[in-house]
């Protein structure tokens, strides 16, 4: 393959395998260059909002995701001192989406679904166990110095695509700032195969929880149940992620007699922010390595998505000869907004809802979700936002 004939991605996650995915069905060529010996087994993302399957459904990924995780046609906020609750049924929108529902499915299944179709690809190659260590270009290709077996090789292509996450090597050597917050507390996750649903009536498989010292998410996926939670107050990371803390806090979201089994447990920093620009002549950024949000509403990796969707198009359509390059330029100004406006703004918002802790300040708020739930005008707006559809209407009206 000669190298401008393909387009070189760094990272094998769900944004750059997507993004290979696109490419590949538009006839492009493409390697994937990922520093992992295999596809990573991340537990982070689980949840897959409307508009990614619609994305996802041309190329016969949205079945499998369904058949190997869950629906989940409605969530819920509650508040764990009064026991309400609000929950938003993904029904009010079934008229903008073919998939009405939220799928809990970790993300580490996308990536093994994608890479199986991509290796029955005559045009797709990948490298495992390669890293990026720096990128440049000219004005007729762009390239990535990448250590493999112990070679340090040059790899060309006629564009990159840095999908390579939060500690992205492409974004760095490029020089880009990449300005926002990291969040004081640590967030803690722990997996379980309790059953919650059998003893908390009324449970969604998505619920994000408030309260006035704790707040937490509980989220189900295929046999178990993911809780996380904020690292508290003085607490060591070491401290939060012993048996003894994890057991102590899901102890208070249900009290029981015994310990909880636990299979996972993670603890992770928390960023919000965007780089100062999605692209750089042939060299373009997408995913994490674009833009960090907290997790709490499911929109990084779907955010992700939805960015190498919007790129995929614009490359084909330089490729091909039916656009020039200032259609790169476009594709920072749509989606860099969209991560700090919508993908960001929202994020927040979910994060101030459930760590308010001053009581009367904290319930004023869930009552007004709680009303916002329970008028189905309001509730088709907030899901239409919340879901992601809304921002990328935006998105696509920015010229």
């Amino acid at each position: 393959m000669r190298p401008q004939d393909r387009v070189v991605i760094a990272g094998g996650g769900p944004v750059g395998l997507v993004a290979a995915l696109q490419l590949s069905h538009h006839g492009i060529p493409v390697l994937v260059i990922e520093a992992g010996k295999e596809l990573a087994y991340d537990l982070r993302a689980s949840t897959f909002h409307p508009p990614t399957l619609d994305i996802l459904d041309p190329f016969g990924v949205t079945d499998l995701l369904i058949a190997q995780g869950l629906k989940a046609p409605s969530w819920q906020y509650r508040d764990r001192e009064t026991g309400e609750r609000a929950e938003f049924d993904l029904g009010l929108i079934k008229d903008v989406t073919g998939h009405p529902y939220r799928v809990q499915c970790e993300q580490h299944k996308l990536t093994r679904i994608l890479l199986d179709k991509l290796q029955k690809r005559d045009n797709f190659e990948i490298w495992f166990d390669a890293k990026v260590t720096g990128v440049g270009q000219n004005e007729n290709l762009a390239w990535a110095k990448v250590s493999r077996g112990g070679e340090e090789l040059t790899v060309e292509g006629r564009y990159l695509i840095g999908a390579d996450g939060s500690n992205s090597a492409v974004r760095q050597t490029l020089g880009l700032g990449f300005d926002g917050v990291t969040y004081p507390e640590w967030f803690v996750q722990g997996t379980t195969t309790f059953e919650f649903r059998d003893h908390i009536p009324h449970l969604s498989l998505i619920n994000y929880v408030s309260d006035s010292t704790e707040w937490y998410v509980l989220l189900r996926v295929v046999g178990q149940w993911r809780a996380l939670f904020p690292s508290r107050d003085g607490e060591t990371p070491e401290e939060a992620m012993t048996d003894e803390s994890i057991q102590r806090r899901l102890q208070g979201v249900l009290p029981r007699s015994e310990p909880y089994p636990l299979t996972h447990k993670t603890i992770y920093r928390v960023h919000q922010r965007v780089v100062t620009t999605y692209n750089v002549g042939r060299i373009l950024l997408a995913g994490d390595s674009a833009h960090l949000n907290n997790p709490l509403g499911g929109m990084g990796m779907n955010g992700g998505i939805h960015d190498a969707t919007n790129l995929t198009g614009k490359i084909n359509a330089v490729w091909k000869g039916q656009a020039d390059a200032g259609v790169f330029d476009q594709y920072t100004r749509q989606r860099q907004p969209i991560a700090v406006e919508f993908v960001q703004a929202q994020a927040e918002r979910n994060r101030q809802l459930l760590r308010e802790r001053d009581p009367a300040t904290r319930l004023a708020r869930f009552h007004e979700t709680v009303k916002t739930a329970n008028d189905p005008a309001a509730a088709r707006q907030f899901l239409l936002r919340s879901s992601m559809i809304e921002s990328l209407r935006r998105s696509e009206q920015i010229a």
